[in-house]
């Protein structure tokens, strides 16, 4: 992507993410969309959490709905809270959710979800990158993008739940109102998609661009000088202490600033095996 390129974006996107926060700058460009960026072979897209700016307003969950069209119930991102001490010296700390688009275990480079689903490997597709090279890669109905990003094809969907299953994460969910493609009689599965239709055209996911406290960054591991870079090298967040469920191998893209040491304190994480959906509740 290049920043000189005019997002070639619908009315109806922009003013979705817009309506959310009503911020007015629905239009801001990702981090990482340099001249570097574009030198690579393709984007390598991730999303930093600062747990020290995070105030669990909830704008990313709700700019996250108003863009996406999220079904009544069901979120693509959540917060879990947790209130620590004992009156009156307590203090509540947020742990803002999504779906991790990770890279996959080292022998394979398949995230588990992908691996799940039926559907996978499907048609050979082709992605373009920023320089017009083109690199193949397979589809399916739950599929990784060559830039990272795990999508899901609603209309290959056959709305088995193995998808949903097997992300330890729990962050997928059927979507009750919307028909699986490949099996009409079912539900589709649903999750975050880093809202794919902004990043394509250059802006920032939804829930990045509302989000007050700037305790979401999101941009191109790829690009050395791309905010989302220097982060992690700052913090050295590429351990295990500084993503959810390291123990999975899924090699997860979905950083964690976490200078308490409060991350797996603060996770509550989905019982193994239930195809519960994470839902956002202020306590």
């Amino acid at each position: 992507m290049s920043n000189n390129k005019t997002p070639d974006i619908t009315r109806r996107k922009f003013l979705g993410g817009a309506g959310a926060a009503a911020v007015g700058t629905a239009a801001l460009v990702t981090s990482g969309t340099s001249d570097a960026a574009s030198s690579k072979k393709t984007n390598r897209w991730a999303m930093v959490m600062d747990l020290r700016r995070c105030i669990g307003c909830r704008a990313c969950t709700v700019a996250c709905k108003s863009e996406n069209n999220v079904s009544l119930g069901r979120f693509r991102a959540v917060i879990q809270e947790k209130t620590f001490g004992s009156f009156p010296n307590t203090k509540k700390m947020f742990l803002p959710l999504m779906c991790n688009h990770c890279a996959g275990n080292k022998k394979d480079g398949v995230p588990p979800c992908v691996k799940a689903c039926p559907e996978f490997p499907g048609d050979r597709a082709k992605f373009k990158t920023a320089d017009g090279k083109t690199i193949r890669y397979r589809k399916g109905a739950t599929y990784k993008r060559p830039d990272g990003m795990i999508l899901i094809d609603k209309e290959k969907c056959i709305g088995c739940g193995k998808c949903i299953d097997a992300c330890p994460y729990g962050v997928r969910s059927f979507d009750p109102f919307v028909k699986a493609g490949g099996d009409p009689t079912k539900q589709a599965a649903d999750k975050c998609d880093m809202c794919v239709h902004r990043v394509d055209n250059g802006v920032e996911p939804s829930c990045v661009n509302t989000c007050q406290g700037r305790a979401r960054i999101y941009g191109d591991l790829n690009d050395p000088n791309s905010e989302v870079s220097k982060l992690v090298k700052e913090h050295n967040l590429a351990r295990d202490e500084n993503v959810l469920l390291p123990e999975e191998g899924t090699d997860p893209h979905v950083f964690y600033i976490d200078p308490d040491n409060l991350l797996k304190t603060l996770y509550t994480k989905r019982k193994k095996g239930k195809l519960d959906h994470f839902v956002d509740q202020i306590t």
